[in-house]
């Protein structure tokens, strides 16, 4: 087998695919002197607003980090209330939460889809919550639970039937963290659009990217829609109309143009992300040392393909053979949130999550971008399983004249 480079991630092929549009669109908004705001920027939010459907409402801004900020505050969190979220996830996810002075309270996710489980929320409010006049109150500290940041990882849709179930009966809203699931759905239902708001984030590596920070969150509630465009803005109505805090979180009119070109080609993206899914999971079937993510729920997307080491005492060296042999891998996530300090001060409100726990000291990432060619993709499994084949090796049994030594 002849070594060859395959990079957990690259966005080469990508961009010089693009580049003849890409250099167009930058000399039109050269030309017009407009790099914030304006036309390309309302063209993209409309256009992804008709791939979202749902009567989306799509409200850009600086980040999917400020998208969330911009969603609690939204939805008026309060100081000393409670958020349920996941343990497995990107930090932004819990730690927006705590920017405004609410408590994220985690809990643990499903051993086969790593988004958090609904059957888990359920037994956490059972235990921790009583409704009081219409709200969910924490029983020990009389805080209220206000609502959840429920996160699409890794590409698929977490499971909101059940989810919107428990939101009903406790008064909860829900936040969709979609950072990593656009162009995934639920029975034709877009990410993005099953929470009170959603929020994308277009970080480069993400499947629809940016050349940079960009970000949006989404609602079909037009009273929110119009609570986030001021919030995003200084907290302004109309020109110097400030009517309360806010921030300075505005998508540039370059990412806009990015993201309206690579916007047309992100079905494209996505089902070639799911055809080296599949590739991956039948190559891999049989290999015995790994554990492969499951689709459970709606149309997958794969933004990462994560596998489990079954005994996680092999995953460094596993990493270490992947990258002597040229193959490119990551850890998606090194630590649960639970693992982190400053997301877990209030003793009283920690919930253990060992499932999370178990996941970020076991878990590999694989590549998975959309311009992978096959004989990339054969070589990766090839040098998967000649790791394989070193697990095999057992120690030398020492000789007779060993033993009489």
């Amino acid at each position: 087998m002849q070594q060859i480079n395959v990079p957990f991630f690259s966005l080469q092929k990508q961009t010089e695919k693009l580049t003849q549009k890409m250099v167009d669109s930058f000399n039109y908004i050269l030309k017009t002197q407009q790099f914030i705001g304006g036309p390309l920027v309302q063209e993209f939010e409309k256009k992804l607003a008709r791939f979202l459907g749902n009567n989306a409402h799509v409200i850009s801004c600086n980040s999917g980090t400020d998208g969330l900020w911009l969603a609690l505050k939204a939805l008026d969190v309060q100081p000393k209330s409670i958020v349920l979220t996941t343990p497995f996830s990107f930090i932004a996810s819990s730690s927006e939460i705590l920017a405004l002075e609410a408590y994220p309270v985690m809990i643990d996710i499903e051993p086969d889809t790593f988004n958090i489980s609904p059957a888990l929320i359920q037994a956490w409010l059972e235990e921790h919550a009583t409704m009081q006049k219409g709200h969910a109150i924490h029983t020990a500290t009389g805080m209220p639970v206000a609502g959840m940041v429920i996160v699409d990882l890794f590409g698929q849709c977490a499971d909101y039937q059940a989810i919107k179930n428990i939101a009903q009966t406790w008064n909860l809203w829900i936040i969709e963290d979609a950072c990593q699931a656009i162009g995934a759905h639920t029975n034709s239902q877009q990410a993005g659009t099953f929470g009170d708001i959603g929020v994308l984030s277009f970080y480069p590596t993400k499947n629809l990217g940016a050349f940079g920070d960009a970000g949006c969150c989404v609602t079909n509630n037009q009273e929110l829609a119009m609570r986030l465009t001021k919030l995003k803005n200084h907290g302004r109505a109309s020109h110097y109309e400030y009517e309360e805090f806010g921030i300075n979180s505005r998508l540039d009119t370059i990412q806009a143009s990015v993201l309206s070109i690579k916007l047309d080609e992100l079905d494209s993206y996505n089902q070639r992300r799911r055809e080296i899914a599949a590739f991956y999971n039948q190559a891999l079937a049989n290999v015995p040392f790994l554990q492969l993510p499951q689709e459970q729920v709606g149309h997958h997307v794969y933004h990462q393909y994560c596998v489990i080491l079954k005994d996680k005492q092999e995953r460094a060296a596993f990493m270490h053979y992947l990258t002597t042999h040229g193959v490119g891998s990551n850890i998606y996530y090194p630590k649960a949130l639970t693992q982190i300090a400053f997301l877990n001060t209030r003793l009283d409100l920690v919930n253990v999550c060992p499932v999370a726990e178990h996941a970020s000291q076991a878990i590999v990432a694989l590549p998975i971008w959309p311009e992978l060619e096959q004989h990339e993709l054969d070589y990766v499994v090839d040098v998967i399983k000649k790791f394989q084949s070193t697990l095999l090796v057992q120690p030398a049994q020492p000789t007779v004249a060993a033993h009489a030594a």
